[in-house]
This record gives C-alpha cells, sequence and structure tokens, in this order.
C-alpha cells in the first residue's frame, strides 16, 4: 500500500471503488518516488546523448537547418504540455498516464484506445533501443580500441554489423534491462540516474573538447583520424559535387521544429509512475523543469559549441552525404557519420578517457532509456489490467519488490520478439508513422487536460473550494490545456505535412496505425460486454471512480 498522502483528487478518491471491479482495494505499488528518481526517469526516457545522432538526422532530412531555433521551441512546447499534464496528475495521481485520464475524464474507450497503442508503441521502442545499441556497438569498439592503443579491438567493430550481431547484442542487452527491472523502482531509478551521469559527463567532456579545441584544430584532427590531411575539405567537396544545400533557411527550422519536439519526447514521462511519486504533483513538476531545464543547457549549448569550432557547413555535408553517398563518405574518412558530435569528441580526444566515455556514451543511454521504458510500459499494462481490460495477472505486484512482474515479463518478451524481426526483417514501412503516434498521444493528454475542469471538476475541487480559479471565466486548467492540444494539433500538420521526412503514408504504415488505435476501443467493448454478461457490472460506470491508492 502506499505510503504517503497525496492531495487533491487522491483525497476524494477515498471512497470505495466500483463493487466488483476492482479485485482489491490497494494497487500494490508504494509511493517512494522523490524528485531524483522522477528526474532521473524523465532524462532517461529522453535518451540524453542520442541528441548527437538525432541533430545529425535532421541535418541529413532537412536542408538548410539550423537546430537553435527548433531546439528552443521544442523546449517551450513541452513546458507548456508540462503544466498541462500537471493537472491531471493532481487530479489523477495514479499510474497509466494518457490511459487512466483519458478513461476517467473523456471515455473509457479513447482511454483503452490510448492504453493499448501506448503498450504496442513503447514495447516496440524497447526493441528499437536495444537495436540502436547493436548499431552504434561498432562505435564503441572503435573508441575503444582508440582509447587503449588496440588495433584488434578496432578491427573488431567491422565484425558485429551482421544480422545475426545485431539481434545478439540486442537480445543480451534486453535481458540485462530485464534482470534490473525486477528491483524496486526506487533501485532502478538510481542505476538510472548513475547511466544519465555518465551521458551529462560525457556531453561535459565534449563541452570541454570543443572549447580548448579551434576549428583548425579540429580540421588537423579529422585528417589525422582519417589518414587524410585534405578529409574536412574532402567532405565539402564531395557535398559540392552531390549539390547539397549548405547555409540555414529559416523556414527549413521551422519545419524542424516537430523533429526537435520528439527529440524531447519522454522528458515528462514520470507521470506514467504517479502512482509510485511522492507529493506527485509536487514531484512531477520538479523533475519535469529540471529535466528541460538540463536538456536546453547541455543540447544548445553543445550545439553552438559544435557551430563554431566543427562547423555548420561541414556538420550539413557530412550529414547529407553519409545518408546519401555512403561510399563517397567512406572513402574519406571512416568516421561514423551519424554519431555526429560524439565522433567529433573522438577525433578531438588526446586521451583514453575521454575516448572511453565517448564511447560507452551510446550504449550507457540505450540501457537507461530502456530501464526507463520498461518502467513505464508496465504501468500501463498494470493499469490496464487492474480496470479488468487487459488478464487480471498482469496487474499482480510482487511482495518483496512492489513491481508488477508479470507485465515486466510480457514487455520484455514482446520487445525481445520486435528486437528479432528488426535485425532480420525491414519494419521501416510498418512503423513509419511512430512519430505521429507520439504526437497523437500528447494530442491526447492535452485533450484530456482541457476537458478536466468542464467533465470531472470534482477532481480538482480541494477541500473548502467551491470554484477553481478562472481567468476570463475560462479555469486555469482548460487554458493549459488548451495551449497544449492548438500546440500539439501544429506539430501533428508539421508532421503530415512533409511525410517523407517522418514516415511515409504507405499501405502498410496506416494499416498499422489504424490497427494499433483500433485494438483498444475493440479490446474495452469485449470487457465491457463480458463484464455486463457475467456481473452486471457497467465498466462505462465503473471506470468513473479512480483506481484504489
Amino acid at each position: 500500500m502506499a505510503n504517503a498522502s497525496v492531495t487533491g483528487g487522491a483525497a476524494r478518491s477515498a471512497a470505495p471503488p466500483a463493487q466488483g471491479l476492482f479485485t482489491r482495494q490497494s494497487s500494490g505499488l508504494v509511493r517512494e518516488l522523490g524528485i531524483p528518481a522522477a528526474t532521473a526517469i524523465s532524462l532517461a526516457s529522453v535518451a540524453v546523448v542520442n541528441t548527437f545522432i538525432n541533430f545529425n538526422a535532421g541535418l541529413s532530412l532537412f536542408n538548410q537547418v539550423d537546430m537553435t531555433l527548433p531546439l528552443l521551441l521544442g523546449a517551450a512546447i513541452w513546458l507548456v504540455a508540462m503544466f498541462a499534464y500537471k493537472y491531471l496528475l493532481e487530479a489523477i495521481p495514479r499510474a497509466g498516464g494518457e490511459y487512466v485520464y483519458l478513461s476517467r475524464i473523456i471515455s473509457p474507450a479513447l482511454g483503452a484506445m490510448a492504453g493499448i497503442g501506448i503498450a504496442i508503441a513503447f514495447t516496440y521502442i524497447l526493441a528499437a533501443n536495444a537495436n540502436f545499441t547493436a548499431t552504434y556497438f561498432p562505435f564503441l569498439l572503435t573508441a575503444l580500441g582508440a582509447a587503449f592503443n588496440s588495433s584488434s579491438i578496432s578491427d573488431a567493430a567491422g565484425n558485429v554489423t551482421s544480422q545475426t550481431a545485431v539481434a545478439i547484442i540486442s537480445v543480451g542487452m534486453l535481458l540485462v534491462v530485464g534482470a534490473c527491472s525486477f528491483f524496486p523502482l526506487r533501485r532502478v531509478a538510481q542505476i538510472i540516474m548513475a547511466l544519465v551521469i555518465v551521458q551529462l559527463v560525457a556531453f561535459l567532456v565534449l563541452g570541454w573538447l570543443l572549447i580548448t579545441h579551434s576549428h583548425q584544430d579540429f580540421v588537423n584532427a579529422l585528417g589525422q583520424f582519417s589518414g587524410k590531411s585534405t578529409a574536412y575539405n574532402d567532405i565539402l567537396a564531395a557535398a559540392a559535387k552531390n549539390s547539397i544545400p549548405l547555409g540555414v533557411s529559416f523556414t527549413a527550422s521551422l519545419l524542424a521544429v516537430p523533429f526537435m519536439v520528439l527529440n524531447y519526447n519522454g522528458v515528462l514521462y514520470s507521470y506514467y509512475v504517479g502512482g509510485e511519486l511522492k507529493r506527485p504533483g509536487r514531484t512531477y513538476i520538479w523533475a519535469s523543469v529540471i529535466s528541460i531545464a538540463v536538456l536546453i543547457v547541455v543540447w544548445v549549448g553543445v550545439w553552438l559549441l559544435m557551430l563554431n569550432t566543427v562547423g555548420l557547413d561541414f556538420m550539413q555535408s557530412q550529414a547529407k552525404l553519409g545518408a546519401s553517398d555512403a561510399s563517397a563518405y567512406g572513402a574519406i574518412t571512416s568516421l561514423q557519420a551519424s554519431a555526429g558530435g560524439l565522433g567529433y569528441g573522438l577525433v578531438l580526444s588526446g586521451d583514453p578517457i575521454s575516448k572511453i566515455l565517448i564511447g560507452i556514451a551510446v550504449p550507457s543511454a540505450e540501457l537507461a532509456v530502456d530501464l526507463a521504458f520498461v518502467a513505464v510500459v508496465t504501468r500501463v499494462l498494470f493499469a490496464l489490467a487492474f480496470d479488468r481490460l487487459l488478464p487480471i495477472s498482469l496487474a499482480k505486484i510482487s511482495e518483496r519488490s512492489a513491481v508488477p512482474t508479470n507485465a515486466i515479463i510480457v514487455a520484455l518478451v514482446g520487445g525481445i520478439v520486435f528486437a528479432l524481426l528488426a535485425s532480420f526483417l525491414n519494419l521501416a514501412n510498418i512503423v513509419a508513422n511512430l512519430a505521429l503516434f507520439v504526437a497523437l498521444i500528447i494530442l491526447a493528454g492535452s485533450v484530456a487536460a482541457l476537458a478536466l475542469p468542464f467533465r470531472r471538476p470534482d477532481l480538482l475541487l480541494k477541500p473548502g473550494m467551491t470554484e477553481l480559479p478562472k481567468i476570463g471565466g475560462i479555469p486555469v486548467p482548460a487554458l493549459w490545456g488548451a495551449a497544449s492540444t492548438v500546440l500539439a494539433l501544429i506539430v501533428i500538420t508539421l508532421i503530415i505535412t512533409p511525410p517523407d521526412v517522418f514516415g511515409a503514408f504507405s499501405f502498410a504504415s496506416v494499416a498499422t496505425l489504424v490497427i494499433v488505435l483500433g485494438a483498444g476501443p475493440v479490446i474495452y467493448l469485449i470487457a465491457r460486454q463480458m463484464r455486463l454478461s457475467r456481473s452486471s457490472i457497467d465498466l462505462r460506470l465503473a471506470m468513473r471512480e479512480l483506481p484504489p491508492e
């Protein structure tokens, strides 16, 4: 049972839940996560160092883009969403995220749509992160080979690129994640925080290297690393030969804003473990503010340093050339183009410690993000099962560690299956609209926040209050929800407008999105009919009650 009281909606949920819907009067989850643990989950869900790879991806997808404006606007959009979700968490301080918010505020069917969709998508993301680790394993070996001056380690980088190697590394990582996930969440959060610190140290090391080296130092270092003194200029020349546009376009930078919004995805994810946060509203806000502030400082700071030391024209040329003409790029240098800033740090580093930190940054990030995502997806599965939309066994909580053990097993098995499929098959067309799905989830939460003070004001009213604070006659929570809804709609529009950037609308991708979104309502309708026929319980009415504390 939770060991800390909560305010707002939690206090009003003390009444017994709908008779017969919940199999026990306590969730079994423990409120033991403070601000540091929630911050660790938020930062890990973002995968801090992945932004180096995302910088490179953005430069390759968009012409003449500078990431400074997209980074700042992306952070602002998440800041607005943060306040919208604050009211949701204060009203419904439970595990499950958008599922429990939508099901209690708007409609159980819409909640099921979000919940099942999130469970499927996030399980796939577990696999994608594991595959990502395998993809960058050669970079790790290259960095370690350089650190220990070992040609055998460096040469091994070329032996771990096969499909079988990727599958083995991916599954191995997920097994490690699984072993850690059975510990109490507060212990997992401590592991996550240690991995986040490794990433932040890697950022500091890279920042120091960029500050203490001039542009010419980088040009010379790249030439030495590549065994060709003209490597820097050769990449620029090859880009010119391929007619790659360079420079900055304000329009292109605006179009890249949704890309950077998705780069911040996860920065608010401590709300998914809302049932385990001490003082949920306060803990969530502080964790989110700290996380957004840290990301702005390290991401914008390092980007500006790279502009000064490396040069935007070179970064654009490297990204575009590496994506469009890999053979031409490979003939110039062996530096992995997609490594972006981490690659620049490896080139500039003159000591083994820096090389090791840069090399282990990506594996640390992926291990941390998968630990966080297991916590997130299992709480969604737990919430669905607790409401009897999934087998009740998925809501089983370990008495020793207070974690949903069966849900963890299901998530890991699903992740391993996806990882094996992604290793041997091309799933690009099937998961092409993942970015759109993520944006739709943000929209769903924003709409729930907008509707909250109108449909369920009882969840927000504190003892002694007769009405909610208003501005211009509109409840403040609705204003934040409306602002977040508008911004989410803009992001979705910009995602849909250039489908070649965020994912093509092929039959396979659209069909997958429809199946993922449609599965939830179908499961809900089946479960509702079963409850009505077996126990005369109407889920639509019963699910107005909050799950037990």
